[in-house]
């Protein structure tokens, strides 16, 4: 939605050459049902007041564009959106451009930890496993650049690909890039490398997962603890988002500082249980999110990490079928 000018020529042009069909609107009060069905709606900001009175409630996908950065600060909060200046922000327009498109393909998750050492890196890449034994491939991307490398711990750092660096340049609408990543049994891998101070931002981050979704039946994004812009556009980017947290005192007063940190208000929970752990429905209560399932404590990972073993791999049942419960849950809410 934007008024003729600058603005919509350059929306135009983003779109057209991503071959998108585009519905252009300057008069918010006409939108009707477009507001609900559009896979992504663009609004300059000269248009943000109107929009925010004639928006009958909030959705995801709402995206403010324009160079005025106060006024599009302003109305960000109000109409729940997303705010890209340019024409600085033309590269990242064209990445949400691209995954508004793909919204119907492989579905995304993201996987954050409530505290450290709580296995989020673990239950991301055993989820990436289980769901490429369930449905025909998957996708894991690394987003934590202090992490060491995804890579590692499945036991890939020698699988020739190419690795976050190599892909920083990547912006807007992609192709298929299975032949260019790394693979392990099934599942395509985007990991950090080791090496010299790399800073992820958001642009090539929104390309990579539109394109892995176009060509996975499920996307996972291990989104690490470093925070920043990265961490922030794979929360935005998922569908679903999975915060681990220990069911433990300590535990519940982090993962209630990681929801406050990332205004968490649609992720779930999914506790990892052990001996003496509080009781489920009063973590749910304390932490605030729903619980969507529970995974044990398995020493066994912690020896299947330092030999390079998969996860899902190198685990003892109870936790496979923890983890195959939550694959089923997302793909089979997905297809609904």
């Amino acid at each position: 939605m934007a008024p003729p000018g600058e603005v919509r020529e350059l929306v135009l042009a983003t779109a057209a050459a991503q071959e998108l069909e585009v519905e252009v609107l300057a008069e918010p009060e006409r939108m009707a049902g477009m507001w609900r069905s559009a896979g992504t709606v663009v609004v300059a900001g000269e248009l943000a007041r109107r929009v925010a009175s004639a928006a009958p409630t909030a959705r995801p996908g709402v995206f403010l564009v324009g160079s005025d950065a106060e006024q599009l600060a302003a109305w960000s909060a109000p109409l729940a959106a997303g705010v890209i200046q340019l024409p600085e922000g033309g590269a990242w327009l064209g990445a949400v451009l691209a995954d508004g498109r793909s919204r119907f393909s492989g579905p995304v998750v993201a996987v954050l930890g409530g505290s450290g050492g709580v296995g989020a890196s673990t239950l991301a890449a055993s989820l990436a496993h289980l769901g490429a034994e369930r449905a025909e491939a998957s996708a894991l991307v690394d987003v934590d650049p202090l992490g060491g490398g995804l890579d590692l711990l499945l036991g890939a750092e020698r699988v020739s690909g190419w690795r976050w660096p190599r892909l920083e340049a990547a912006d807007g609408r992609l192709g298929d890039l299975r032949g260019y990543l790394p693979v392990v049994d099934g599942v395509t891998v985007v990991s950090m490398a080791r090496g010299p101070a790399f800073d992820l931002s958001r642009e090539p981050l929104a390309a990579i997962v539109g394109a892995l979704r176009s060509w996975h039946s499920l996307v996972v994004l291990d989104v690490g603890r470093c925070g920043g812009p990265a961490a922030r556009e794979a929360l935005r980017l998922a569908g679903r988002q999975l915060l681990v947290a220990s069911a433990s005192v300590r535990g519940v007063a982090a993962a209630r500082q990681v929801v406050a940190e990332y205004e968490l208000e649609r992720a779930e929970l999914v506790l990892r249980r052990g001996r003496g752990s509080l009781d489920s429905a009063l973590v749910a209560e304390a932490v605030g999110l729903p619980i969507l399932g529970e995974i044990p404590t398995d020493l066994r990972l912690v020896e299947a990490a330092d030999s390079g073993e998969p996860p899902a791999r190198g685990v003892r049942r109870g936790y496979r079928r923890a983890v195959d419960a939550l694959v089923r849950r997302v793909l089979a809410d997905a297809d609904d």
